[in-house]
């Protein structure tokens, strides 16, 4: 796994983020993909059944500097898995719908939960490359 992120395999798949709002008017799709060098969210909240509104696209973008952790939670084997990324600057993903205080709480479709799997050990394995490169810049300015 570790030798297909270095050699820059992405990762994506697609998820959904459930209405948070009483009618159900907020309900958001996407996918993210996980690049080389940063993470892109790509979504749009869902059109209604019989309304159609001219909602586009939409993309955050996010170094893997910015996110904190991700993980993917089991509830019971009948829920959908869903991935929590938990962001370092919540201002970034803060028009997005349903994001709370820099949580992101994705439901998983049955086909993404393996890509999900591959995208929380690429997290894993970014963000401990990112600290180890400012532990060794910190080393470099003490002259160690």
């Amino acid at each position: 796994m570790v030798q297909s992120i270095m050699d820059g395999e992405q990762v994506s798949f697609e998820f959904e983020i459930p209405a948070t709002d009483a009618l159900g008017r907020l309900h958001v799709a996407g996918k993210l993909r996980a690049l080389e060098r940063e993470v892109l969210l790509h979504w749009k909240i869902k059109d209604r059944t019989f309304t159609r509104s001219k909602n586009s696209l939409r993309t955050v973008e996010l170094t893997y500097d910015d996110i904190e952790e991700a993980a993917i939670n089991h509830h019971l084997w009948f829920f959908k898995p869903h991935l929590v990324m938990k962001i370092k600057d919540p201002r970034k993903v803060e028009e997005v719908p349903g994001v709370k205080l820099g949580r992101i709480e994705l439901n998983l479709p049955g086909k993404s939960k393996d890509e999900a799997n591959r995208f929380v050990e690429m997290i894993d394995f970014r963000v401990s490359q990112h600290e180890m490169e400012k532990r060794s810049e910190r080393l470099k300015e003490l002259g160690i």
